[in-house]
């Protein structure tokens, strides 16, 4: 006897089409009135091979077959339906206790599940309602498979275009950076022949020092980043060696074309204020607003006697204090300073001198080891007057008074108080000092006896 239910794939009715077969027509309709009213559409077949051309007429949703038939078993029909309807849920009803036919079937066949004759009408309802709803799920999941597979494809096919885009792009944004890079170039190379041509204009104002700039930026270029001065402080220190004297612009001629030590006092502040002046003019540029702001303390000496008098040691920024030693090297040669023009090796000696006093001691020997020059030259002991003194000498032995009182100890550096103090010492004494002072080898100075 055979029993057989089938779903359809696609039913217009909504009803799940189930095939039943068996070769006696009692138990056939015995398994229709079970399945009446419950939402299937039965077709019925009482052999195997009705059963088989049925299926390939008509999609079936479930089989429910007999295993026992004449000609063609149970076992057989539901194996060879796998080819017809390979997604039917198959149940296969079984008579006897023959396990391994059973087992057979059920492994061949692809058997959803076996029931014993006689069968419970509620419990066939349910194993058809669940191997349904499983084939259901099956269904759902094939589809979300070959969705998402479809999906995939079309996500490494964006993903092929996107990288395609991505790489465009980046190819534009690259070029318009290199663009960017190339106009900032140009315009940063245009704005420094700016200042290069200003600097040029202000040297016909300048007076003694209207060489130096340039010598003096080429001492900044390679002095700034020996003491850690880079990038755009280098640049701001470049332009303020540049532009330095561009306050002497609001300067009268006879105060720019005289050396410092010529002047009387109060000349002498107006031209020790000059970069002041240039502070305000730069101020006005931000890209020179840097520049500026070194210029301001340019003048400024570290032991704090120097203009505007704001800043002593390191409060004085150091490109302020790189820029006055360069800048008072090329001025020494010039004979902006001192009476009378110093010589290259004179103006090394001079900035020696007043290392610790004008010249910040670390960039003093930066600025000597740059320059090839040793740090420290060998000392000479001379005696001069006092009229011979200058600021920055230090004494080689004590100095005492006519008395035999100590004035100064060895090793004491001199000013121009200390110097004015010991010419009124002899003034009111009557005595003529004569001053043991140490020089760099080869300094010429007025030298009193031996």
């Amino acid at each position: 006897m055979t029993a057989a239910i089938a779903i359809p794939t696609a039913d217009t009715s909504g009803c799940s089409r189930v095939l039943l077969v068996d070769d006696e027509p009692n138990v056939l309709n015995a398994l229709r009135r079970s399945l009446r009213g419950r939402g299937f559409e039965i077709q019925t077949a009482t052999s195997g091979d009705e059963a088989l051309s049925l299926m390939q007429r008509e999609p079936v949703d479930a089989i429910v077959c007999d295993m026992r038939m004449p000609g063609m078993s149970g076992a057989q029909v539901l194996k060879q339906s796998l080819d017809i309807a390979p997604d039917a849920v198959r149940v296969l009803l079984t008579g006897y206790a023959d396990i391994g036919s059973t087992v057979s079937a059920v492994n061949e066949g692809e058997i959803f599940r076996y029931l014993s004759k006689p069968w419970d009408d509620a419990f066939l309802l349910q194993v058809l309602r669940d191997g349904l709803a499983r084939k259901a799920l099956e269904r759902e999941r094939n589809a979300l498979l070959v969705l998402t597979e479809q999906q995939n494809e079309q996500l490494r096919g964006f993903n092929a275009t996107l990288e395609e885009q991505v790489a465009q792009r980046t190819l534009e944004l690259q070029a318009t950076v290199s663009e960017l890079r190339r106009l900032a170039e140009r315009l940063k190379n245009d704005f420094s022949a700016t200042v290069r041509m200003l600097s040029s204009l202000i040297e016909s104002r300048a007076g003694l020092t209207a060489r130096c700039p340039r010598q003096v930026a080429r001492h900044v270029r390679v002095l700034g980043p020996a003491l850690g001065i880079t990038g755009e402080a280098l640049h701001d220190l470049t332009f303020a060696a540049l532009l330095q004297d561009i306050g002497k612009l609001a300067l009268p001629d006879p105060l720019v074309r005289q050396p410092l030590d010529a002047l009387e006092a109060e000349a002498r502040s107006r031209v020790l204020r000059h970069p002041l002046i240039g502070e305000g003019s730069l101020a006005a540029l931000p890209s020179l607003k840097g520049a500026g702001a070194i210029l301001r303390q340019v003048n400024e000496n570290v032991d704090g006697s120097g203009v505007p008098g704001d800043a002593k040691g390191h409060e004085i920024c150091m490109a302020a204090r790189v820029l006055r030693v360069a800048a008072d090297f090329e001025h020494y040669q010039a004979g902006a300073i001192d009476l009378s023009r110093l010589s290259r090796e004179q103006a090394f000696r001079r900035i020696r001198q007043l290392r610790g006093i004008r010249y910040d001691g670390t960039v003093v020997d930066a600025f000597l080891e740059a320059m090839d020059q040793p740090v420290t030259a060998r000392a000479q002991k001379v005696l001069m007057s006092s009229e011979s003194l200058r600021p920055g000498m230090q004494l080689a032995q004590d100095l005492e008074s006519p008395s035999g009182s100590l004035l100064l100890a060895q090793g004491f550096v001199l000013t121009d108080a200390l110097i004015a103090h010991i010419r009124r010492l002899e003034e009111f004494s009557g005595a003529f000092l004569w001053i043991a002072v140490t020089r760099d080898d080869g300094r010429e100075v007025s030298a009193g006896p031996t």
